[in-house]
């Protein structure tokens, strides 16, 4: 009996690490679930800036017609500064989901909520600066 009781102890421990190893790279439905509800916040984060693209270069142009009137230079729309704010959101949702991928659930949360204040707060910068 002692011959058998290390190749079968060894067997489940090869056992158990192989599994480990599988069930680390896949996405449970806890995880997927973390990543929709966080992914409608970075799509809300995304509309609001497509939303400022239009109303703040629609908002430039009027300006400028004013300015035009009492013959003043026109400014510039910052196109620069509106296009970070457009793609902040889509690129920091897929760093965070790219970093969580072989992480723990709360890891995955605090990774999406991180991005999500970050975002955020270069959003608000952003509009600031334009």
């Amino acid at each position: 009996m002692t011959d058998t009781e290390p190749t079968e102890t060894r067997r489940k421990t090869e056992h158990d690490e192989n599994a480990s190893v599988k069930g680390a790279g896949q996405f449970g439905w806890l995880s997927i679930t973390i990543a929709i509800a966080f992914g409608l916040f970075y799509v809300y984060n995304l509309f609001e800036a497509i939303s400022n693209v239009v109303g703040v270069t629609s908002q430039i142009n009027l300006y400028n017609q004013a300015r035009a009137v009492v013959k003043l230079d026109p400014v510039p729309t910052p196109w620069v500064w509106l296009v970070i704010d457009v793609l902040l959101a889509p690129v920091a949702f897929a760093l965070a989901f790219v970093l969580g991928r072989r992480q723990p659930v709360l890891l995955k949360v605090l990774l999406f909520a991180i991005g999500l204040t970050l975002v955020a707060a270069m959003t608000l910068s952003v509009e600031a600066l334009a």
